[in-house]
């Protein structure tokens, strides 16, 4: 029964739209209805002053005192500062990973080499490949781990989530996480359709996955439950389950398919697999800093 999507239209035609995903925070015991400002949209071509802004103040009034905003472009977090509805909390810090001469090529003084630099990022990544199974192989935290993959929440997935999700500010269990598995927002396509072209934000590429992981410790014990996201190059850590003395193998695991699906680029925001993650680093990989952005309403 929660609004999704706000659109503005001008003459028949959408000049404009802001989506909102539904949601629920705890503290305590108590659950507290939020949304999420998501897609957020403006034709430039209008000539509708501020339909952004008119956009957010009736969020504002679907959901008072609720809602959210991860992220944001400079201009929305203006729009968002000049509200004063929202309170900007401390950047969440992450970690992103990625081959040392992608990074490098990204660099603006090397703009003009960047041809080079992709075509030796290329020779580099053959060789590396050769020498990372070879690495993983004598790498100790690596020998006897196990992984199994799920499409759905199992039993014993489940019971493991709810053993430790008390500790979530969101308390994803079961009904959730397959809800986010069963219907991708972004489908596998390769190349874009008419149904694409209709929209002005991203509903298909050339790979796009969710993969639930289930990490077992050598001897077969459950130790970790992660649900890892792919798009083209880049994986993305999701949601992640476990015990802070297990972060170790739980990091192995996110390292282990970063190679199998060849991720060009790592990124995760949890605070404990951060140094592990770090300490591991494959052959050829570099690691930065990141940060990202959030906004609450006051009341939250």
């Amino acid at each position: 029964e929660d609004p999704v999507l706000l659109a503005a239209y001008r003459d028949g035609r959408v000049a404009g739209y802001l989506g909102i995903l539904p949601d629920a925070i705890f503290a305590g015991d108590a659950a507290h209805r939020v949304g999420w400002l998501t897609g957020w949209w403006v034709d430039p071509s209008t000539a509708v002053k501020g339909l952004g802004a008119i956009l957010l103040y009736k969020a504002i009034g679907l959901y008072p005192d609720a809602l959210g905003v991860s992220g944001g472009s400079r201009d929305a977090r203006r729009v968002l500062d000049g509200s004063r509805k929202f309170v900007a909390l401390p950047p969440l810090r992450g970690l992103e990973t990625r081959p040392r001469l992608s990074a490098l090529a990204q660099s603006p003084a090397l703009r003009s080499r960047r041809f080079v630099l992709r075509l030796a990022d290329l020779l580099s990544q053959a060789i590396v490949t050769c020498t990372r199974s070879a690495w993983q192989r004598r790498h100790p935290v690596f020998r006897g781990l196990g992984f199994e993959h799920v499409s759905t929440i199992d039993e014993e997935s489940r019971r493991f989530i709810e053993r430790r999700r008390h500790r979530d500010l969101t308390r994803k269990g079961r009904a959730e996480l397959d809800w986010i598995t069963t219907w991708p927002w972004v489908l596998s396509a390769p190349g874009k359709d008419s149904a694409a072209r209709r929209y002005y934000f991203s509903s298909s590429c050339r790979r796009f996955a969710y993969l639930g992981v289930k990490v077992f410790a050598p001897g077969g014990r459950l130790v970790g439950f992660v649900l890892l996201g792919v798009r083209n190059e880049r994986l993305s850590v999701l949601f992640t389950h476990y015990d802070p003395e297990d972060a170790p193998a739980v990091a192995a695991a996110i390292v282990h398919h970063a190679l199998a699906v060849d991720a060009r680029r790592l990124r995760l925001y949890d605070e404990q697999l951060i140094g592990p993650v770090a300490r591991l680093r494959p052959p050829g990989w570099s690691t930065r800093s990141v940060s990202e952005g959030f906004y609450l309403s006051p009341a939250l």
